[in-house]
């Protein structure tokens, strides 16, 4: 198995992520979820089109402690967290089967990671799905609080 470089081992996860089967192993869409978003491309058929009518929106919902991606008010997909003592503990993230293989996941951590970046949060990371995204995607390094 492979490291992601923070801690996590790829296809094993602390069980505090709060995933349901409690035996340290990435079901099936989380894994692909892991390789969805760090994949070099994502294929352009899947891509929204820059003409549509509707885009996703994402949204930070304190009240739920979910960043969610929306259109037209359907929630596809959702980066869970948990606010400590002023510090992000990011848990989870999911995306509705249907979207899947689009970049929902990759675009949403993005925006989560850039909102936390310009609100100084420091985040301790139990998700593998967004610990692979940031060993993909370096400039998020400096976020990670190694010390939590």
């Amino acid at each position: 198995m492979m490291s992601t470089g923070n801690g996590f081992t790829a296809g094993e996860y602390p069980d505090s992520a709060g995933y349901p089967d409690g035996n340290g192993f990435l079901d099936e869409g989380t894994a692909d979820l892991v390789d969805e978003v760090t994949a070099a491309e994502v294929r352009d058929v899947d891509r929204p089109s820059a003409d549509a009518q509707t885009e996703i929106e994402v949204h930070r919902r304190d009240e739920e402690q979910k960043y969610s991606a929306t259109i037209d008010g359907r929630e596809l997909a959702t980066v869970r967290y948990n606010e400590v003592d002023g510090h992000t503990v990011v848990l989870t993230t999911s995306v509705a089967p249907e979207f899947r293989g689009r970049g929902i996941a990759a675009d949403l951590i993005a925006d989560a990671l850039d909102d936390l970046r310009e609100r100084n949060q420091r985040i301790t990371v139990r998700c593998p799905v967004v610990a692979a995204f940031i060993d993909a995607n370096p400039q998020y390094r400096e976020l990670v609080d190694l010390r939590v």
